[in-house]
C-alpha cells in the first residue's frame, strides 16, 4: 500500500509567487532528486496558490498583502501558503528511506542552504494522508 504526504510550503519575505515557483521547479527539485536518486518518491507532484498581483479590499493578511489568492470561499488567511507538494511512495520504509537520506548533515546541510533563498521553512508544515476516496466522471 502507498504512503502519501502533503507538504504546505511557504515563500520567503520579499520573494514572488513565480520567484518561488522557479526556485522549486530549477533549484529544489533536481538538488532533491540528485540526493535521493532511486529513493525519491514515486510522485511529487506540487501544486501553487493562484496569485494576482495587486491589493484586494478584503486581503486580511500580512504574508500577501499585494499577492491575493484567487479564494472562492473562505479567507485570504486560510490560503498564506504557497505550495501544496504531495509526495508518493511506494510503502512507508521507502518515505523513512527517503527522509533519511535527507537528513544526513552534509545533504540536510545542502537543502537548507536551497531553501533558505526562497522558503520560510520555519512555517512549513508536513503531514500523512490517510484513505483516498476518488470518484471520476466516466
Amino acid at each position: 500500500m502507498t504512503f502519501t504526504i502533503l507538504i504546505f510550503s511557504y515563500r520567503k519575505a520579499g520573494t514572488t509567487p513565480e520567484e518561488f515557483r522557479v526556485q522549486c521547479e530549477g533549484t529544489l527539485l533536481p538538488l532533491l532528486k540528485e540526493i535521493t536518486g532511486t529513493h525519491f518518491p514515486l510522485c511529487h507532484t506540487r501544486r501553487y496558490i493562484q496569485r494576482t498581483e495587486g491589493p484586494k479590499a478584503d486581503s486580511n493578511t500580512e504574508r500577501n498583502p499585494t499577492t491575493p489568492a484567487t479564494v472562492f470561499v473562505g479567507s485570504q488567511a486560510d490560503f498564506d501558503y504557497d505550495a501544496i507538494a504531495e509526495l508518493t511512495f511506494a510503502d512507508q520504509a521507502a518515505f523513512g528511506r527517503f527522509i533519511g537520506l535527507m537528513q544526513q548533515p552534509d545533504n540536510a546541510a545542502k537543502i537548507a542552504e536551497a531553501e533558505g533563498k526562497f522558503t520560510d521553512s520555519g512555517k512549513t508544515s508536513i503531514v500523512a494522508v490517510g484513505e483516498t476516496a476518488v470518484t471520476r466522471n466516466e
